[in-house]
């Protein structure tokens, strides 16, 4: 009995050492802030569940990919940031309009037990070039909503987490988008 005590207390020990040593997310930089308050002030409002790709957009900028990884991922660990993050998931705004639709074609092969599309068909039926679908992988790799798999055929991607698979359904838009432009105002993404 003593010995398994000392075994848990020591497992737990570990746990929380391990723990307090997992690196923290370096803060917003100004510009980072800048497009999350964008987005806060504009999700909810004419139905508005804009990406952060849109709000970097609209802002104007020399925003990069790592940029929008930072707002992905700090979106992701703070849902109270907004009742539409908390609604609607953060994956339907961290994502671009792209990377959602090879998402879709990867999550439906996986679902429909079929290989995962080519490069080439993933290409064609997003209508961008090898790079753009190159990036968006490795983005959605980034973000844990894809993962390596030699036996997925294609581009050799499934999906790293069951929900990705079965995500269709009420109030599930995590590969669903809608971007709309109303005269006179800036565009939004919407459900």
């Amino acid at each position: 009995m003593r010995r398994r005590l000392t075994a848990t207390l020591a497992a737990t020990l570990l746990a929380l050492l391990a723990l307090a040593g997992t690196p923290r997310p370096a803060p917003l930089t100004a510009k980072q802030q800048k497009v999350l308050d964008y987005l806060v002030a504009n999700w909810g409002k004419d139905t508005a569940v804009t990406g952060i790709d849109l709000a970097m957009q609209i802002l104007g900028g020399d925003y990069t990919p790592e940029d929008r990884y930072a707002l992905a991922t700090y979106i992701r660990d703070h849902p109270e940031t907004h009742r539409v993050i908390r609604v609607f998931g953060w994956v339907a705004v961290a994502l671009t309009p792209e990377e959602k639709l090879i998402a879709r074609q990867l999550s439906r092969a996986e679902r429909e037990k079929r290989p995962a599309p080519t490069s080439v068909e993933l290409a064609r039926s997003v209508e961008v070039g090898p790079k753009a679908i190159s990036d968006a992988l490795q983005m959605l790799e980034r973000l844990g909503i894809i993962r390596p798999d030699p036996g997925a055929g294609g581009v050799g991607y499934r999906m790293a987490n069951e929900r990705y698979v079965t995500w269709e359904g009420m109030m599930k838009i995590d590969f669903m988008y809608h971007r709309v432009q109303i005269e006179g105002q800036q565009p939004l993404d919407t459900y």
